[in-house]
């Protein structure tokens, strides 16, 4: 692993693995910048790439066990994980009761996707590019040039948003593939 990548920082934290050759399978601390960068949690990997998806675990010392705390480590560490091209949601846990970590998880951008014996389970997935959008526009604005030329504007509009969506939908199962 780069070491140009460690330790990941925060506002408030740097999240850094012990070690750097073992990052999936070995915990994380997370330290306090500033002062004497005081080690205040750990993060720990879960089924690290098992069928595409990290399951992590975050563990802070009560008094930073807080909102935007929360929110602040989990959003990093979605952002780490979706660097590799293999890993595609990212997910964890919390007991229903905590407060603190459902609105940091929400505010992360973690989704809740099932609830079961107490405890909430949260999971946020890689989003995909869209080209066809795109394509789309440029096959409208294509269209529009088109359709002028041969003195007709719908059969050009048409058949320039047409050829766009294909070649967007083209180009999005090919970025698919290649995510997998």
């Amino acid at each position: 692993m780069d070491e140009k990548l460690f330790p990941l920082v925060t506002k408030h934290f740097l999240l850094q693995p012990q070690n750097t050759e073992k990052i999936w399978e070995e915990p994380w601390s997370v330290s306090l910048i500033k002062g004497e960068q005081k080690k205040v949690g750990s993060i720990h990997f879960e089924e690290a790439g098992f069928h595409g998806e990290v399951k992590i675990r975050v563990e802070l010392e009560n008094e930073y066990d807080k909102t935007g705390y929360d929110a602040e480590i989990f959003s990093t560490m979605a952002k780490f994980v979706f660097m590799f091209k293999d890993l595609r949601e990212i997910s964890t846990s919390c007991r229903h009761e905590n407060d603190h970590r459902v609105r940091g998880l929400e505010k992360a951008g973690y989704v809740l996707r099932e609830f079961k014996d107490g405890c909430d389970y949260y999971s946020m997935k890689k989003q995909k590019t869209s080209w066809t959008g795109l394509y789309i526009f440029v096959g409208l604005i294509a269209g529009f040039i088109i359709g002028i030329t041969v003195s007709n504007l719908w059969m050009g509009t048409l058949s320039g948003i047409l050829i766009g969506a294909v070649i967007g939908y083209l180009m999005d199962k090919k970025l698919e593939k290649e995510q997998m």
